[in-house]
């Protein structure tokens, strides 16, 4: 036990805990979906060449959060968090079949696609909260920040590995392989959670009705200036910069015209900018968070602009690089900053509007910018989304830092 504490921090969670083998199985089912989900966006672009389309289809992956995450975050702290992952994960590797199928028969279109899409967001939104809070099960309170920036490592490596696989496989087999692979992938995840083995999480008030539950989470968030403070940046930042990775058909085929492997390198870029943000991360006080988020989600605004308005690969690239880093950043500080300063009961409801915001704000920015880019470019609607973003930043800075000196005092 000793020798174990003597690791560094990385190898500790990884070796000495569940989280190790959690990490591997979630890495696995997430390099599946990023293919299904690059697949899925070339579909769409091939059938419609339209940014809107492309803001419907992310939507439809991202926006049932936006319902579903406040009933899911009080099941997250109410019932068996390991079961309810188990049980979806597996409806979601049987959704991937279906739509393998239907396309092998020739009845997978563009309304199908948006249809299966949103109900894979669906299963995925019902049970984020619970797989957020299940970290908490799996390491101690101070390795929380570690365990939340390796889980994002891994969300990352396979947005990283999932679009580069993607993309060679549509390149030389047919695309219907890549649904298979994720049905694949996604049954061993199930696999792996089926022997994982938590510590009972602290549960809230099994006697309270559910609707309560539900409106004392919202109630501490309102009643936490820090917090909400930190999630309405999140809003914003998601919104105008991490909706761009929803863009990013769009805007590959700007760079590389007419070729899968342009959207590949580009979102693999994005992905690899992420994963060296998140295995970078140090420890920062909660303070430090607060302060943190508003300058990355702008480094990511800069990219974002570079990126939409370059032709020159090696930029697009770079662009992208800072974009996947900045927003990486940005998400694991917030959610970092929630994890450590929520108290256990309520962790479930918490992390559900954290979860809320940072699966539908991509997909509300997508529609918006989508839907002004099809008129005026993407260039153009970037630019006007990314003034917006410096004028909410300038007004909620005093009360940032009125909120900082509270979080100051109580740590």
């Amino acid at each position: 036990m000793h020798s174990t504490r003597q690791l560094p921090i990385t190898l500790r969670i990884l070796t000495g805990t569940q989280f190790g083998v959690f990490c591997l199985g979630n890495g696995l089912s997430l390099v599946g979906t990023w293919m299904q989900r690059i697949a899925c966006g070339w579909l769409v672009w091939e059938w419609t060449q339209s940014s809107f389309w492309l803001g419907v289809l992310a939507a439809g992956d991202l926006l049932p959060v936006m319902l579903i995450g406040p009933f899911a975050g009080v099941a997250a702290d109410r019932w068996d968090r390991l079961r309810q992952n188990v049980r979806a994960q597996a409806v979601s590797a049987l959704l991937a079949v279906l739509m393998a199928v239907l396309l092998a028969i020739g009845h997978l279109g563009l309304v199908e696609v948006i249809l299966l899409t949103t109900l894979q967001g669906t299963i995925s939104a019902a049970i984020q909260p619970a797989r957020l809070a299940m970290i908490r099960q799996m390491v101690g309170r101070e390795d929380l920040g570690a365990a939340v920036a390796l889980n994002s490592v891994t969300v990352n490596l396979a947005r990283l590995i999932g679009p580069a696989l993607a993309g060679m496989m549509m390149v030389g087999l047919d695309i219907i392989w890549v649904f298979v692979a994720n049905a694949f992938l996604t049954t061993i995840y199930v696999v792996i959670l089926g022997r994982l083995s938590l510590a009972p999480p602290q549960k809230s008030a099994a006697s309270q009705p559910f609707l309560r539950q539900m409106t004392d989470g919202f109630a501490y968030v309102i009643a936490t200036p820090a917090l909400w403070l930190i999630l309405t940046v999140m809003l914003l930042g998601g919104t105008i910069v991490r909706s761009m990775i929803e863009l990013m058909p769009a805007i590959a085929v700007r760079t590389y015209p007419g070729n899968a492997m342009g959207l590949a390198l580009l979102t693999g870029s994005a992905a690899f900018g992420a994963i060296i943000s998140g295995l970078t991360i140090g420890r920062r006080a909660p303070v430090r968070l607060l302060y943190d988020v508003m300058l990355l989600w702008g480094l990511g605004a800069i990219a974002a602009v570079l990126l939409t308005r370059t032709t020159t690969p090696v930029l697009a690239a770079a662009a992208a690089m800072l974009l996947g880093a900045a927003t990486t950043r940005g998400l694991i500080s917030t959610q970092t900053f929630v994890q450590v300063t929520t108290p256990p009961h309520l962790h479930g409801r918490v992390l559900s509007l954290h979860g809320l915001i940072a699966r539908g704000s991509p997909a509300l920015g997508a529609l918006i910018i989508g839907f002004f880019a099809d008129r005026i470019g993407i260039g153009a609607a970037t630019l006007g989304a990314v003034v917006v973003l410096a004028i909410c930043f300038i007004l909620l800075a005093p009360l940032v830092r009125g909120a900082a000196g509270s979080v100051a005092e109580a740590d």
